[in-house]
């Protein structure tokens, strides 16, 4: 029997870890998040303010490796030459640009890729690391597509104001004309 027949709730919600469909196997991955605060320290005061400025991006740490297999499968990731698998992983992320991360036990997320370190060494032939740094791509604030001019909104501001004021005024309007 091996570990693997043993039904474990844990195991069996494992995805495959890969970056944009660049599948590897991972040794260790972490995800950091949290709060932006800025502390504020006043002359002559004993107590700072801290001022929450909103979540900070989330960022992930990963350890992935390739390795090399005794048989060929249809995965790239499970082949006897590791290198293509390592080539491939290394091209996306040579790159650039957002790519889906998914990693075994977290939801996929939008990120870009900060850096990466290749590690090959003679005395472990058919392997190889990589760690890389991964951080939250999130939305451009301003993009054309979500992007209102200040004319637009001034426009769309003033005709809401106008069938306010129409709206509030029409019961009045109605008493006059029903008075003459």
């Amino acid at each position: 029997m091996k570990i693997t027949d043993i039904h474990n709730p844990w195991r069996d919600r494992l995805l495959p870890a890969n970056f944009d469909n660049c599948p590897f196997h991972l040794e260790a991955g972490s995800r950091e998040g949290g709060r932006r605060i800025v502390t504020h320290e006043f002359p002559k005061k004993d107590l700072p303010y801290s001022e929450d400025m909103g979540r900070a991006a989330i960022n992930f740490t990963v350890r992935a490796y390739c390795i090399s297999y005794p048989l060929n499968a249809a995965d790239p990731l499970y082949m006897r030459d590791y290198q293509l698998a390592r080539d491939k992983l290394q091209k996306r992320l040579d790159q650039g640009g957002k790519g889906t991360l998914q990693l075994p036990t977290l939801a996929a997320l939008i990120v870009v890729c900060q850096r990466y370190r290749l590690t090959e060494e003679e005395r472990f032939g058919g392997y190889c690391t990589f760690d890389m740094s991964f951080v939250e791509y999130g939305s451009q604030p301003f993009s054309e597509a979500t992007a209102v001019s200040s004319a637009t909104l001034l426009v769309q501001q003033a005709i809401a104001t106008n069938q306010q004021i129409l709206m509030n005024l029409a019961p009045n309007v109605a008493k006059i004309s029903k008075m003459q």
